[in-house]
């Protein structure tokens, strides 16, 4: 994992060369879209929803105003506007003129930023009237007249207005510095605009700031960090599931508000992704690292993109600049931490809070934790999941107390699920066992299919293998381990449960946790959505099975999205899989094979007489 996340030099400035002994500058970037520019010259010209307004001067002058457009200039902004003029004067009570005179209203918005850094200011320059359909022509001199009169100052007071944007992102870089007072980088230059201009998606401001190098006393330089204290490791796990709920919270926020479904699945794998790093943070023992800020720094790296691919949906309500205040906030905590290890942020429970309310405002929550562990019906419709979750019931018939307590003794009466409850593969049961799983695999999978299947008919000869297969693979059939008489369900060392080896940590609302380790059906029926999930909206949608090896490849690539998340989906055919994750596909392959061929898994792979 690198200690410092690449930062795009598109999106950072850095001026190495400090102004000051210990100071260094920092500049990012602040897009303003032409939407919310568009937005706030209506609003100046008193343009209504439908974007129409009207403008007077008298009873007998005014305009009637519509259809206005911004493009980016050469030197700012081009406004254009629909213009209805009526003028004349009035005479024995009656007005007295040429009547309307359609028009297209012409003009330069020149951006500034006004003196104290706090706004972007424009002037309006080179108006001209042009005819209905642009082109230029002669027109009224009353008609330009009264458009200067009545248009031009109103536009002159446009301004974007970012400082409580600025107060805020002030307050998250300090809520993100280390908190003993001699190592924290304060800022020595609080947050301003330093610069502007035209984009092609609206404007681009700066931001600029300046950070104060951390001092350190030299006696205490060479100390060891101590190791943690238990008190202190439970405190860095919460960070830890702080982090996990602010993603959470953020990417059901985005993913929910647009209509595009790459990028929707593109949220929704960097969930995957981030959730799965924390999962396999929390087992490690490495007093030296701090894997909360590497986190959220890789979580950023995923995230920035996508939202940048938002900003020109109009989809985050932005007309406070919101998200565009969100992701310079993002950018700054990373330039920042890019300036070195001194400099290195520290992620806490507020600071993330803080970043949540540049974006989410009065609707962010007071904590992220404790994280929800039941079925959440917004992440499963993101997902495209079955509302509800697996529709298995399968309660134990009344039966007498010495058939519940031998339930393989008494299959016969009992559900296939029941008669699995707290069973451990032994070598005396084996046969019994072995087949009792398959059938329920094979009728939990058939449920799936009858319930709605998203899977093409073309495809789906290949599921119920890929099933069973990835049952075996991921636990060799078994939902219970230990002794007979203390059955334990079985748990790997990050965390996967039960038959399925699902992480409660990653699937935690798209599946009740609680579940996946008390019900094995409902650990089996979570684990066939997953592979549905992982087959149809990444494999097929990105068309794994139009390389060399055709379908088969929707097998492979669906079993490696399902063993290490959404960025494993091609590992299978790309050359530089490391070789321990080549032989875990290769022999999953093998497997599915043979229970594709046979209908029965290489047995003697995980069991044998001698256990």
């Amino acid at each position: 994992m690198p200690k410092h996340p690449a930062v795009p030099a598109a999106l950072l400035l850095l001026a190495l060369s400090p102004p000051l002994l210990g100071e260094t500058r920092v500049s990012v970037p602040l897009l303003v879209d032409r939407v919310h520019l568009e937005a706030l010259m209506a609003e100046a010209l008193g343009l209504d929803e439908s974007g129409h307004g009207v403008l007077e001067s008298d009873a007998c002058n005014r305009l009637v105003l519509s259809d206005l457009a911004l493009d980016a200039a050469e030197q700012g902004l081009q406004l254009s506007l629909a213009l209805d003029a009526t003028t004349g004067v009035e005479l024995f009570g009656r007005c007295r003129g040429p009547g309307s005179v359609a028009s297209r209203l012409q003009l330069e918005m020149k951006p500034g930023i006004h003196a104290d850094g706090g706004a972007v200011v424009f002037q309006p320059d080179g108006a001209e009237l042009r005819r209905p359909d642009g082109s230029a022509g002669l027109l009224s001199r009353p008609s330009r007249a009264l458009a200067e009169s009545l248009v031009v100052p109103r536009l002159e007071g446009v301004m974007v207005d970012v400082e409580g944007l600025l107060a805020a992102f002030d307050d998250l870089i300090e809520g993100f510095s280390p908190s003993p007072v001699g190592l924290a980088p304060r800022l020595s230059e609080r947050g301003r605009l330093i610069d502007v201009a035209p984009d092609p998606g609206g404007l681009r401001a700066v931001i600029g700031f300046a950070v104060q190098r951390p001092t350190r006393e030299p006696e205490h330089a060479a100390l060891p960090e101590p190791v943690l204290a238990p008190e202190e490791q439970l405190e860095w796990q919460r960070v830890e599931d702080e982090l996990d709920g602010f993603v959470t919270v953020l990417i059901a926020r985005m993913a929910g508000q647009v209509d595009d479904r790459d990028l929707q699945l593109g949220f929704l794998s960097l969930l995957l992704e981030t959730r799965q790093r924390i999962a396999e943070a929390l087992v490690v023992d490495d007093p030296e690292s701090d894997p909360v800020r590497e986190l959220f720094l890789e979580a950023w790296t995923g995230l920035r993109p996508l939202l940048a691919r938002l900003e020109p949906m109009d989809v985050a309500d932005d007309q406070d600049l919101r998200l565009a205040g969100f992701i310079a906030a993002g950018d700054a905590l990373a330039a920042v931490d890019a300036l070195g290890p001194e400099f290195g942020l520290e992620i806490s429970r507020e600071g993330l809070r803080r970043m949540a309310r540049l974006l989410m405002a009065g609707e962010a929550p007071v904590s992220f934790t404790p994280l929800p562990l039941a079925e959440d019906e917004t992440l499963r419709r993101l997902f495209g999941l079955t509302p509800g979750g697996p529709a298995i019931d399968r309660r134990l018939p009344s039966l007498e107390w010495w058939q519940q307590i031998l339930p393989l003794a008494h299959a016969n009466v009992l559900p296939l699920a029941e008669s699995l409850r707290g069973v451990v593969a032994r070598p005396a049961n084996l046969d019994d066992y072995l087949d009792r799983v398959g059938q329920l695999l094979d009728e939990i999978h058939q449920e799936h299919m009858d319930g709605g299947s998203r899977i093409p008919a073309e495809h789906q000869e290949l599921f119920q293998p890929l099933v069973r297969a990835t049952a075996w693979r991921e636990s060799c059939w078994r939902h219970y381990v230990g002794p007979v008489d203390q059955p334990r369900v079985i748990r790997s060392s990050v965390g996967a449960i039960g038959m399925m080896q699902i992480m409660g940590r990653v699937w935690r609302g798209m599946y009740d946790v609680n579940r996946l380790e008390a019900e094995l059906e409902y650990n089996i029926a979570a684990g066939i959505g997953i592979l549905e999930h992982y087959l149809v909206d990444y494999a097929i949608r990105r068309g794994e099975h139009e390389h060399p090896g055709g379908a088969d490849n929707l097998v492979r690539a669906t079993y490696a999205a399902y063993n290490g998340g959404p960025r494993h989906l091609s590992r299978h055919r790309t050359a530089d899989t490391p070789a321990s994750l080549r032989a875990i596909d290769e022999r999953f392959w093998r497997e599915f094979e043979q229970i594709r061929s046979e209908g029965w898994p290489p047995v003697a792979d995980c069991f044998s007489i001698a256990e």
